[in-house]
């Protein structure tokens, strides 16, 4: 699936991102079960576990969304757009990136 470069890479990336915040590496929007449930891999166990209560309740909500060169953009926006179907009242993905169609 992905070479050996690749994943080092990933991993890289997951490990930059856990030393200051809350980070979890997920292959596709089914991963987040709902908005207090997310399946994720957790890179120092080696293991996909679940966790409870991922998204903070604080407003404005930041949320920081990175993927490597080989990670196809409709896995991302398709994360993005379930992220924002957990919100009532907010802007459209669209809107947010200021895309025009």
């Amino acid at each position: 699936m992905w070479s050996e470069d690749t994943i080092v890479q990933i991993l890289h990336i997951v490990e930059l991102c856990e030393s200051r915040l809350n980070t979890y590496f997920i292959s596709s929007e089914d991963k987040l079960i709902s908005k207090d449930l997310i399946s994720h891999f957790n890179i120092k166990t080696k293991e996909e576990v679940r966790t409870n209560n991922y998204l903070p309740e604080k407003k404005p909500l930041k949320i920081i969304l990175t993927s490597g060169a080989s990670c196809p953009d409709v896995i991302v926006e398709g994360v993005m757009n379930r992220i924002l179907s957990f919100y009532e009242g907010i802007k459209s993905a669209d809107e947010v990136l200021d895309i025009k169609q």
